[in-house]
């Protein structure tokens, strides 16, 4: 099995969960994997495997390597930094050769490179340097917002991943052979389900960054619209940009009472936490810059611990969710919002648990990270 190396901008990251979940599949699968990144952080996040930092690369050291390796791979790994624009080349070259010493010296096999912007644009001139396949991931700013040069990143990858039909659609007009479908996964063993809450009013949980395209402002003036008698308690989970405004919309609203900010949690402390509420709400939009969540994990995390979501229809949204297990609604509609809560509010213990079970079982069938470690695995045997 080939010794994989994961490249990322930054690791451990705590809103990636994604990341170290995809290590550990693979790790699963039978694969020796490490990191390399251009900072490590510092955290209490436990490291699943070696993490090797490309810090700012010395000119005569650089050169010499370059002097040692074969004059193919030099060509190769030129053609590949000239293709592209939005980073010079000599920075592309010198950093690459870097991650490419890291490659040779660990004998790496593949590179797999998570997001589609620096880590890709130096990851397939080092894979040029270095003689080995790479591949990629897409997750969402990377693919519609910072996408410069992308184009002739994924024609220069063996394989590229999205991680939703939408973002498929988008990299087959770059390479229709080359684009392939894997939904991120999550770890089931990991999220698990807890027997259903016995709170005297429904409380809902929502997880993410305080920025534009997770929706919250339409969340709580979704919430505001309710009579108080059917209106659930809102608790909101991470920090942002956008906190004191939706703060401040929150006691404009007189909504005090309803919604709770909780700030950032770790994330075993969310899953926790998880036991206590009766359903997820995920308002998300896209942004006024074209940024959206692609394939958001944070809706599988929930059902993988049996709550219940509401969501909107971005993106991936729609093939996570279906009426079994949810519900999806137009974003950007806070009426919408309302009657998708009120609905749920309405429902009776016994049609709550079924859409517990039925969330569950839904990541069960299609998102377990195990299985899409297993198939990616294959993909890289096959590059």
């Amino acid at each position: 099995m080939k010794h994989v190396a994961i490249m990322v901008p930054s690791f451990p990251v705590p809103s990636e969960t994604f990341v170290i979940t995809e290590i550990r599949a693979l790790q699963r699968a039978g694969h020796e994997v490490s990191v390399i990144t251009f900072e490590q952080i510092s955290n209490d996040i436990p490291l699943p495997c070696n993490v090797f930092v490309l810090n700012k690369p010395n000119t005569f050291k650089t050169l010499l390597d370059f002097s040692q390796l074969p004059l193919k791979s030099i060509m190769n790994g030129v053609k590949a930094a000239s293709r592209q624009y939005a980073i010079s080349t000599s920075s592309l070259l010198f950093y690459s050769m870097k991650a490419a010493q890291i490659i040779r010296e660990q004998n790496i096999g593949h590179l797999h490179c998570h997001f589609m912007h620096n880590s890709l644009a130096y990851g397939v001139v080092a894979a040029k340097l270095a003689n080995i396949k790479v591949s990629s991931i897409g997750h969402g700013h990377d693919i519609y917002v910072n996408s410069a040069d992308l184009s002739s990143k994924v024609n220069e990858c063996d394989f590229c991943i999205a991680v939703c039909e939408d973002m498929l659609k988008l990299l087959h007009k770059f390479s229709p052979t080359k684009a392939k479908l894997l939904h991120c996964g999550v770890d089931t063993e990991l999220f698990k389900p807890e027997e259903s809450p016995t709170n005297s009013k429904l409380k809902l949980l929502f997880v993410g960054r305080l920025v534009e395209k997770k929706g919250l402002s339409y969340a709580i003036s979704a919430l505001n619209n309710l009579p108080e008698e059917s209106r659930p308690r809102l608790e909101i989970v991470g920090d942002g940009p956008l906190r004191a405004a939706l703060e401040f919309q929150v006691n404009e609203l007189n909504l005090q009472d309803f919604i709770e900010f909780k700030g950032s949690k770790k994330p075993e402390q969310i899953r926790e936490m998880a036991r206590n509420y009766d359903g997820f709400l995920a308002p998300f939009c896209i942004a006024d810059n074209g940024d959206k969540d692609t394939g958001p994990v944070v809706l599988k995390e929930a059902m993988a611990m049996s709550l219940p979501v509401i969501t909107c229809d971005v993106m991936g949204c729609t093939e996570i969710v279906d009426e079994s297990v949810g519900y999806i609604v137009e974003s950007r509609n806070s009426q919408a919002l309302t009657n998708a809560i009120k609905e749920y509010v309405q429902l009776n213990e016994n049609q709550r648990i079924k859409m517990r079970s039925a969330a569950r079982q839904r990541v069960l069938d299609k998102f377990d990270a195990f299985k899409q470690g297993k198939q990616l695995s294959e993909w890289i045997q096959q590059a």
